[in-house]
């Protein structure tokens, strides 16, 4: 209560009492965001990259639609095409076909209900899915319970779904070495940066939830940005077109 009540300053005007069902929905959607969390790492670690994260990397495409089947979100053709191309070419830039090549030999696909399916294929639908409805709900929650608070109670629903799953499939803690608990804590505090900057954002700009939610999607140009300048990989065609595409459509989203 401590923390709701220092958090609430972002958004005075809400209480517990007073908006329960916004409370409920904030965390449910923690519960959400860590199992989009989940299935992307769990499509890493068993599937293929390139196929796993231009599928996640489309989740724009799920709180869009969202957007305007429920809350009526009214878009001018020009955005509208505009958020299509980002889409578009946020998917591209997330592809990198050498590494499919190298790996499409092994075994890339999986039984699942008779059919044959790319491995990793259907995590990357499930982040998807969980990525796309989160940050919707994040986008109706946060102007009514504060961009900060919205945070707080979203972490909060992550970190009771994640220790009941610890205590109920009694996982062993692995103890951390102080290189990897400092990463951890700062990917913990990015990701919570992160989640507090797109709510700023939803709340300062209202009735774009499309647009904001559009370009908080440009996260996987930062990692392949990050990639080149770290690990010296280079983009390949494909990305290179998607990262034009994806310029070309962010200025025409906020030019016109």
């Amino acid at each position: 209560m401590i923390l709701v009540f220092l958090a609430g300053g972002a958004q005075s005007s809400f209480t517990p009492a007073s908006s329960p069902w916004y409370l409920a929905l904030n965390l449910g959607t923690g519960v959400v965001a860590f199992f989009g969390i989940v299935f992307l790492y769990r499509g890493y670690a068993e599937g293929i990259m390139s196929i796993v994260a231009p599928i996640a990397g489309a989740f724009p495409v799920i709180a869009v639609t969202l957007s305007i089947l429920l809350l009526g979100t009214v878009l001018t053709p020009i955005r509208s095409l505009s958020i299509i191309a980002a889409i578009i070419g946020i998917v591209l830039t997330g592809v990198k076909l050498s590494s499919f090549r190298r790996t499409k030999d092994q075994a890339l696909t999986s039984q699942l209900n008779g059919r044959r399916i790319i491995r990793g294929a259907d995590y990357g639908v499930g982040a998807l899915i969980c990525a796309g409805f989160g940050l919707f709900s994040m986008g109706v929650v946060a102007p009514i319970v504060g961009s900060i608070l919205a945070v707080v109670v979203l972490k909060a629903g992550e970190s009771i779904t994640a220790t009941g799953l610890i205590v109920a499939g009694r996982v062993k803690l692995v103890r951390l070495s102080p290189t990897a608990l400092s990463w951890v804590l700062l990917i913990g505090a990015c990701d919570a940066g992160g989640f507090a900057t797109y709510n700023l954002a939803i709340t300062s700009a209202a009735g774009d939830l499309p647009i904001v939610v559009t370009l908080a999607g440009l996260l996987g140009v930062v990692t392949v940005a990050l990639a080149r300048a770290f690990y010296k990989e280079k983009l390949e065609k494909i990305q290179l077109i998607g990262v034009v595409i994806i310029f070309a459509a962010v200025a025409a989203i906020l030019y016109f």
